[in-house]
């Protein structure tokens, strides 16, 4: 059973100049006083036909249950709700089983002040606000940066209205899709409250969870908000895209904002325009998958994903940067330094799998400051390593050159981003302690003669609080050897040693190698650990 605004008892007009608010009015309230057969929670639908209807007030659908409202989702011609309300178009507070589809919401400039600042107003109430939805619906909203506080016009905004969907929608606005836990968003550095014109929005903070949001594009103005804010949620998934228009005014780059508590996020999005993916604020982020692309950066220098002063649990990041130009110098990962870059990193990273292979060095897939604070995070770049048990792990073969017989050369096989990056003072005292367990070989597979020799080193050295180092310690051990024509080749032993220049650490091994042989390779395969313990960062490994 449905409802037809346009019948006679209702009146509504639908061509874009009859003001059609009282109309469509009396329809929502027969429908919400009207019972289906044997009672229940449904009500009958209300369906507008194909047209435009102006609106110059909030169509209230509050404080009921299983109310939907129907537009015409024809190819051509659909639906338009044309907002002249000062605020939502449709405000659906403290109603549950509830929402609506088919409908394109328009606000414009000619309106003026009092042009629609919401597209769709969904929140808890003491009436009700659980299992309600949108499908198949487009938002145009204004270009109106100064209106909610801050937010500028928002597409969807849900305050406390769980198990909750959008399906299939398009969304323009300055904000597109705000989530909150409170009815005060202050958490999200906006001064704004949300209210409702008919209904008292639940005070205090509570749940705002259990939302799925699929196949749907954002699309933000400008450079002034987020395309996706998250104020305290929880069990939120969203498939789809993310991007803006353009990029001509305003600074901000974050695609996701999440502020107070965040647990239980998913995410698999394509992000175009915005340079930074995601940015958490001052809280917990637990629990969380990210499935990121991200291309056509407008500042590709800016870190991707922004966990200052977060507690992070769980994290689970996998994200791709297709284009060359926008994989240089920018941190996957980056935690802003504290106390001046002075004091340890106030937040952490725990149990979390991060994986970008497009940044080529692994100096940027994490700052040194959050490595510091990182227990049992695997990464797993180009060149993998992880961060266990307090010791940076490489993950991989480093299979390396050492020259020839006869003119054998020290290979580098590992290098690092010293984590004693403050300037020298009383406070930037530390240790490197360096393990290797590799084998040094000599020959190849046509040769006449392999050579092979396994060996674990252990060098160990202090850095006094003004900058100079201890002459390093130093341990080999030959573990094992294979010689099959010692008069042809021989490995003799191998000379372990760590110098320091511009920042990095680098350890270099020098095989002994001796015979007849001179034009036989030679090569180090193995991996490497470091342990370290400094005020503010940990070494990151590079080769």
């Amino acid at each position: 059973m449905s409802i037809n605004v346009k019948d006679p008892q209702f009146g509504a007009i639908g061509n874009g100049q009859a003001d059609d608010t009282a109309a469509i009015q009396r329809a929502v309230d027969f429908a919400k006083n009207t019972a289906t057969a044997g009672g229940g929670t449904y009500r009958p639908s209300v369906y507008f036909p194909a047209g435009y209807y102006n609106i110059s007030a909030p169509i209230n659908v509050t404080g009921t249950s299983g109310l939907w409202l129907t537009g015409d989702a024809g190819k051509w011609l659909g639906t338009c709700i044309f907002g002249n309300t000062s605020g939502p178009m449709f405000d659906f507070s403290g109603s549950s089983l509830s929402g609506c589809e088919n409908f394109y919401f328009l606000s414009t400039t000619p309106s003026g002040a009092v042009r629609s600042t919401i597209g769709v107003l969904f929140a808890l109430t003491s009436a009700g606000g659980l299992n309600c939805g949108i499908r198949n619906c487009s938002f145009q909203m204004e270009d109106y940066p100064t209106a909610n506080g801050g937010f500028g016009t928002i597409g969807i905004l849900n305050v406390r209205a769980e198990e909750f969907y959008v399906h299939e929608c398009f969304v323009r606005a300055n904000t597109p899709i705000v989530m909150s836990n409170a009815v005060s968003l202050g958490a999200t550095g906006v001064n704004f409250t949300a209210s409702s014109r008919y209904q008292t929005l639940t005070t205090g903070i509570g749940s705002m969870g259990v939302t799925d949001i699929n196949g749907t594009s954002l699309q933000a103005y400008e450079k002034r908000q987020p395309a996706l804010v998250l104020n305290g949620t929880n069990s939120l998934s969203f498939q789809g895209y993310l991007g803006r228009g353009s990029a001509a005014t305003g600074s901000n780059e974050t695609a996701i904002l999440c502020s107070q508590y965040t647990t239980n996020l998913r995410v698999h999005a394509t992000v175009e325009s915005f340079s930074r993916m995601v940015r958490v604020l001052n809280t917990g982020f637990e629990g969380i998958q990210l499935n990121l692309v991200t291309a056509n950066s407008t500042a590709p220098t800016t870190d991707l994903i922004d966990l200052t002063g977060c507690f992070v649990k769980g994290l689970k990041l996998s994200i791709s940067i297709p284009n060359a130009s926008e994989q240089v110098n920018r941190y996957v990962l980056y935690y802003a330094p504290d106390g001046g870059g002075n004091q340890p990193a106030g937040g952490f990273i725990k149990n979390s799998e991060i994986t970008c292979y497009d940044i080529p060095n692994n100096q940027y897939i994490i700052s040194a400051n959050l490595l510091r604070k990182a227990v049992n995070v695997l990464f797993q770049t180009d060149r993998p390593f992880e961060k266990k048990h307090g010791r940076i792990r490489q993950l991989y073969n480093n299979v390396v050159s050492a020259g020839t017989v006869g003119t054998v050369t020290a290979a580098t096989v590992l290098q690092f981003r010293q984590a004693n990056q403050l300037p020298f003072n009383n406070t930037n005292g530390g240790y490197y302690r360096i393990w290797l367990d590799g084998v040094i070989r000599s020959g190849n597979q046509n040769s006449g003669a392999l050579c092979t020799l396994g060996f674990e080193a252990q060098i160990i050295v202090n850095q006094i609080y003004n900058g100079t180092f201890d002459v390093p310690s130093v341990t080999v051990i030959t573990l094992d050897k294979s010689v099959s024509n010692p008069t042809y080749l021989d490995i003799a032993g191998v000379v372990v040693n760590i110098t320091f220049a511009n920042g990095l650490g680098t350890v270099t091994v020098l095989p002994r190698v001796m015979g007849t042989g001179t034009a036989e390779p030679v090569s180090y395969d193995g991996f490497a650990e470091i342990q370290s313990d400094f005020l503010v960062n940990d070494p990151v490994p590079i080769v």
